[in-house]
């Protein structure tokens, strides 16, 4: 979820300056081999997070879910290679999940949706519309954690009715639900006017 009232230092940076940002320091994750470098910069991105003043109760989840999927990674990728090679691809990928959950908590959607706007306005010289691309985009990034949220309310729910292991009766629901979101989601579009057509002009 994206804080919208988020006061801290690192909300009030422009996106652009976030996100690009962002882009540098995960290219920089991969020209680094030492796990020692690596485990300092994770620590730093660790108090990043945590300067952000986001309510770290909406990582819980997400956070316990990379987890699990990074010791599997880190498990199979030491079968494979060797174990410090798999140490350093762990922590590289843990790094550069904290920094990204620092930006993306603390930009506004509004604010992405500029950004994206910025960046995608030369396709409109091949015939794109980069007011529909943005807003995809925004809407895409704003959506994965509500839409993560949704799933585990709905899977919640069918356990507590002892259809846990079913899966259809988890798709289901959580289809339905999904198609709602959407459908509100356009029906506020179109009740404040959003034309896609003249923003990308």
């Amino acid at each position: 979820m994206i804080a919208a009232h988020n006061t801290s230092y690192l909300a009030k940076l422009p996106a652009g300056l976030k996100f690009g940002a962002l882009l540098v320091v995960s290219i920089g994750l991969y020209l680094i081999g030492s796990w020692q470098i690596l485990s300092v910069l994770l620590l730093v991105s660790v108090l990043v997070l945590l300067s952000a003043r986001v309510n770290l109760r909406q990582l819980r989840m997400p956070l316990v879910t990379l987890l699990l999927i990074l010791a599997i990674v880190f498990v199979s990728l030491g079968i494979q290679t060797t174990w410090d090679s798999a140490l350093v691809s762990v922590l590289r990928l843990l790094t550069m999940c904290m920094f990204a959950y620092a930006v993306s908590l603390t930009t506004t959607f509004d604010a992405m949706l500029e950004l994206f706007q910025q960046v995608t306005s030369p396709l409109r010289h091949v015939g794109a519309n980069p007011a529909q691309i943005s807003l995809g985009l925004s809407l895409a990034i704003r959506f994965i954690p509500e839409l993560k949220r949704v799933y585990l309310e709905v899977r919640e729910a069918q356990h507590a009715r002892g259809l846990a292991n079913n899966p259809l009766a988890v798709a289901v629901p959580l289809v339905i639900r999904s198609l709602r979101i959407a459908e509100d989601t356009a029906e506020a579009l179109e009740a404040r006017g959003y034309d896609s057509a003249e923003h990308s002009k």
